[in-house]
């Protein structure tokens, strides 16, 4: 009996994780990607549960530009997480690029610090990134759908429509 349970269950999460990951698979590519720990999760189906914060960065420009941002999520305590695409970069220099974002990243913000190094195109258009150097700001809903996006760098109004638009979601 015990067995058929677990078998149970394990398909009712099974369906519960494909039902979300459809759903942010309408709105959004599902990608592999990797946080500067080493953990390994599926970006952004990962999220799923509650409205989360995104800032990318598809440049080492841009990625510089992203630490504003996310020191002040972080600070408010919001959900927030930094996504870098390494597609563009060698594979051979990729290791180097890591290793120096995890230097040059604050400890409590390693787990939320994501690299990718595929889907760049598909993703550049999913957050309607239109100039590498500047980073892109994203808000999903609990469900991974997009709600909001803002390409550019920290100011406090694009800051405070953010926490309007994350209040409502988080409202919902």
């Amino acid at each position: 009996m015990v067995p058929q349970l677990k078998r149970a269950q394990a398909c009712v999460f099974a369906l519960l994780a494909a039902g979300w990951s459809s759903a942010a698979a309408e709105n959004l590519p599902v990608t592999q990607a990797e946080t500067l720990t080493g953990q390994r999760l599926e970006f952004p189906t990962a999220l799923a549960g509650k409205p989360a914060v995104c800032v990318f960065g598809f440049s080492r420009e841009a990625g510089d530009r992203t630490k504003v941002w996310m020191t002040r999520l972080s600070q408010d305590g919001v959900n927030s997480w930094s996504v870098a695409n390494l597609e563009a970069a060698p594979a051979l220099v990729r290791g180097m690029i890591r290793g120096s974002m995890r230097k040059g990243t604050p400890q409590p913000l390693l787990e939320r610090s994501l690299i990718m190094t595929k889907d760049e195109k598909a993703w550049k258009r999913a957050v309607e990134a239109k100039h590498d150097h500047l980073p892109v700001v994203v808000l999903l809903d609990a469900a991974g759908r997009l709600l909001w996006t803002y390409e550019g760098l920290f100011g406090d109004e694009p800051y405070r429509e953010l926490k309007a638009r994350l209040e409502a979601a988080t409202a919902k």
